[in-house]
């Protein structure tokens, strides 16, 4: 139920084309209405917070971060809890985030990346503007007669006055704005379906892979509203919001949107570190015994195919059986098991312990009902203890199970007694080998219009119970996504897709548009769950999904998604894009901690990186991998071409070595013979890390790891060597190995750097390559001069430091290797 609006409203300082006007935003909060009349706001505090007061009513301003803007209206001073969508533990940033001044009726709060001014005569306004000076927004109230643009504002009592008149505050911009975030996109393929919202949109975690977020942001800046749920709505020149809160609390974080994203994970959290076997390839099936997945396991290793994880639906469970079958390991026969007995050796643990002796983790499907009757008409323990503690979600009568063909219901898993509970009776199965969670159908599903929150809900409490028995890391992917979630280890997929390359290509929107949520874990059932892909579906599906957060295949019952089902040349191009994906795992891995740190995921839409260039701001077809990586996976049918942009800048097509100039649509003609081409290309300026000397399932060999370096004069090159144990929450004492290394091109030599280390972790890679892109006439290290090997073969037989200058695709190479160690290091690769 929503409690108040808040409306948004644009004006422009300059006359500008009607269609130009109709992009500018400005937000109106009519629920401030009650806070003004015909006097200004009254200075209450000179103090961070700025608290401005009216009567009753309260305005606090101050700085979450140096680039971050809170706005909090308190009708009659009152305040109501913040929803999930808030970090628990966001405060307000210390004093020295931002600098308060006061000049009169104006006051100021500054810091090196913006400036806040706050005017109290003769009306209230707040300006935003940059590190330059240049106004971003500005929110200002003002008194004008009109319709529907704010609540009615009489006089204060025994206060003489003109007439009444509409009171409203707005949001002017200098210049007009595109839209994102808001919502992601539905289950089915719209058409016309894109990553702008300049029409506003329903705030809603919705069904199927959908989700939402109280949340905007243009090029600039972006704009925060703590609610559960909401509506943006676009009307000529405004934009209104309506939510949940009585009180109404808003940030603005000031910046391009890599900034506005990761000040947005400041606001609603930062995901925890990942499990490394989830950044791998993982395969989910429908239909499974403990039998047919150990030949599963010896056919991938028959054909050389690395898989981190098997991802288990209702076969894994003793659904059906009474005594919490629902949670159980389908080890038992016991009456109203769907399928008895699947894994006998299951709940003991030696199943799964099998699995990772070959490298391969269990993921086990929940759902958050259970089922009410037993077989012989009476009540499920379960049930009967839900009844009996109010854990029913409300106003849900039982309905239908379509697996057991029995009476369910769900759980409310706002009730923390309920959560605790559901927890209890998942410990079992995670002790015996679980060790991720696939979290089903706690969305809109059917005529269950669950809340935003029933996943996020479901999540927390697996993820809380788990971290209170364990120190192994939690996982869980879920089939919707609402603001907040991701700091409980949240991952989503985009839902029970339809097979075919229409329902594939509508992926690459779809992940867009979840991104620009706050979403940077997101996944798809490759392959798609309905139906049965073609070859080349399967082909092209696999090498577009080496490319997204999570990797993983899925089919509906009894579909198999292994690469060998679909013949020997799907099998070869997925089995390529396979082996990539595990060469690049260091590279991955490194962003993972990115994104712990920041917000900022591994892959990134390009308006995130180009905002200047107008030309991304729509771009859906090609996506950043990290820094360095451009990437547009082919997702066509036997097409003459297949075309994308690459922005401005040089590139190096990552597998001929070819060097290309952006700025301009790339057309390539996709390979029809073998399927194996994948348009990826390497941003000049920038460092790739691999780690191809791997064998099998190994995440974390002990080799070399080889840093591709792709020195610029323009851009300066930087990664983050980084790893850890991959499974526990060490990292969060300090148990990680993390070098910043960076390459620039100066005009006589290029100069590496290394920082001293971070960390008390020894990394499991055993030495630095480096493979810099130019001739050199000499290297020294430290000012000292590094030995230079004799020939290539001498220096691929040695383990000692040192250079030698070949070729390879991208043309001449020095290579260098260098022992790891955590200490500060300076390489100059002299050019002439």
């Amino acid at each position: 139920m929503f409690l108040h609006e808040e409306r948004l409203f644009v004006t422009t300082t300059a006359r500008k084309p009607l269609f130009a006007r109709r992009r500018g935003i400005a937000l109106i909060l009519s629920v401030i209405v009650v806070l003004w009349t015909y006097g200004s706001l009254r200075l209450f505090a000179q103090e961070t917070p700025i608290r401005l007061l009216h009567d009753s009513n309260v305005v606090e301003i101050q700085a979450y971060a140096p680039n971050i803007v809170g706005i909090h209206v308190e009708p009659g001073g009152k305040v109501t809890p913040r929803t999930p969508v808030v970090d628990p533990s966001l405060t307000p940033a210390d004093g020295n985030a931002a600098q308060v001044e006061r000049s009169g009726t104006v006051q100021t709060l500054s810091s090196p990346q913006m400036k806040v001014v706050i005017n109290d005569s003769p009306f209230f306004s707040v300006q935003v503007e940059d590190a330059q000076g240049k106004t971003l927004v500005t929110l200002k109230s003002s008194l004008q007669s009109g319709r529907g643009l704010g609540g009615f504002a009489a006089p204060a009592p025994g206060r003489k006055g003109p007439p009444p008149a509409f009171l409203r505050t707005v949001l002017v911009h200098n210049e007009s704005e595109q839209l994102y975030g808001i919502t992601a996109l539905p289950w089915h393929d719209a058409i016309h379906g894109g990553i702008l919202r300049n029409n506003g949109g329903t705030v809603a975690a919705s069904f199927q892979g959908d989700g939402g977020a109280p949340f905007f942001f243009t090029k600039q800046y972006g704009v925060l509203v703590d609610s559960d749920g909401g509506n943006f709505s676009t009307i000529d020149q405004t934009i209104s919001f309506r939510g949940s809160r009585p009180d109404a609390e808003y940030f603005i974080i000031v910046g391009q949107p890599l900034k506005v994203m990761a000040g947005l994970a400041t606001l609603t959290g930062r995901p925890p570190m990942p499990p490394k076997w989830t950044l791998g390839f993982m395969n989910s099936q429908w239909g499974s015994t403990e039998q047919e997945w150990k030949q599963i396991t010896q056919k991938y290793e028959q054909e050389g195919i690395p898989v981190s994880a098997y991802i288990l639906d209702f076969d894994w469970k003793a659904w059906g059986e009474d005594d919490y079958g629902e949670w159980r390991w389908n080890s038992t026969s016991g009456p109203g098991n769907v399928s008895p007995n699947k894994f006998p050796d299951g709940a003991s643990g030696k199943f799964a312990a099998d699995m990772l002796s070959h490298g391969i983790h269990l993921v086990g499907i929940m759902k958050p009902r259970i089922l009410v009757d037993r077989p012989d008409g009476q009540k499920t323990q379960a049930a009967r203890y839900a009844t009996e503690h109010h854990f029913w979600y409300p106003n849900e009568a039982n309905r239908m199970d379509y697996f057991s063909h029995r009476l369910a219901n769900d759980i409310n898993f706002a009730d923390p007694d309920a959560r605790k509970w559901f927890w209890e009776h998942m410990e079992p199965a995670f002790h015996a080998g679980i060790a991720g969670w696939w979290n089903d159908e706690a969305d809109q599903n059917g005529d269950i219009l669950f809340n935003n929150l029933q996943f996020l809900n479901m999540v927390r409490a697996e993820y809380d119970g788990q971290r209170s028995v364990s120190n192994q890391r939690f996982w869980s992917i879920n089939r919707n996504y609402y603001l907040g979630a991701i700091r409980y280890g949240y991952a989503e997929w985009s839902g029970d897709i339809t097979t075919g390359f229409q329902s594939m290509a509508y992926q690459r929107r779809r992940m867009m548009a979840t991104l620009n949520l706050g979403e940077s874990e997101w996944s798809m059932d490759t392959g798609g769950f309905i139906g049965h892909p073609s070859p080349e579906n399967y082909a092209r599906w696999v090498e577009f999904a080496a490319f997204v957060p999570i990797f993983r295949v899925h089919g509906g019952f009894n579909q198999k998604r292994q690469p060998w089902v679909y013949g020997p040349k799907a099998e070869a191009a997925a089995k390529r894009a396979i082996l990539l994906r595990y060469d690049l795992l260091p590279y991955i891995y490194s962003y993972a901690r990115v994104d712990h740190e920041t917000g900022i995921g591994l892959v990134r839409p390009l308006l995130w990186e180009f905002p200047g260039d107008p030309q991304c701001s729509t771009e859906t077809n090609a996506w950043m991998f990290g820094d360095a990586l451009l990437v547009s996976p082919i997702v066509t049918q036997d097409s003459p071409s297949h075309e994308f942009y690459l922005p401005p800048g040089t590139w190096f097509d990552y597998f001929s070595g070819k060097q290309v100039e952006g700025g301009h649509v790339v057309s390539v003609t996709p390979n029809s013979t073998d399927w194996q081409d994948i348009p990826v290309y390497v941003r000049d300026g920038s460092i790739v890390a691999t780690q191809p000397d791997r064998r099998g399932n190994q995440l974390s060999p002990a080799s070399p790891l080889v840093l591709d370096i792709f020195p610029s004069s323009k851009r300066v090159a930087s990664f983050s060597a980084y790893d850890d144990d991959g499974l526990t929450y060490n990292y969060e004492k300090g148990d990680y190995f993390q070098q910043e290394v960076t390459a620039t091109r100066l005009a006589r030599a290029t100069e590496v750097k290394f920082d001293t280390a971070a960390g008390t972790y020894q990394p499991h890679f055993t030495s630095y390559l480096l493979r810099v892109r130019q001739v050199s006439h000499g290297v020294r290290r430290d000012g000292q001069p590094l030995r230079k090997f004799a020939s290539a073969s001498a220096f691929q037989s040695s383990s000692e430091s040192g250079w030698f200058s070949t070729t390879d695709r991208f043309g001449p190479i020095t290579e260098i290797r260098l022992p790891i160690d955590a200490k500060q290091h300076t390489l100059a690769l002299a050019l002439h």
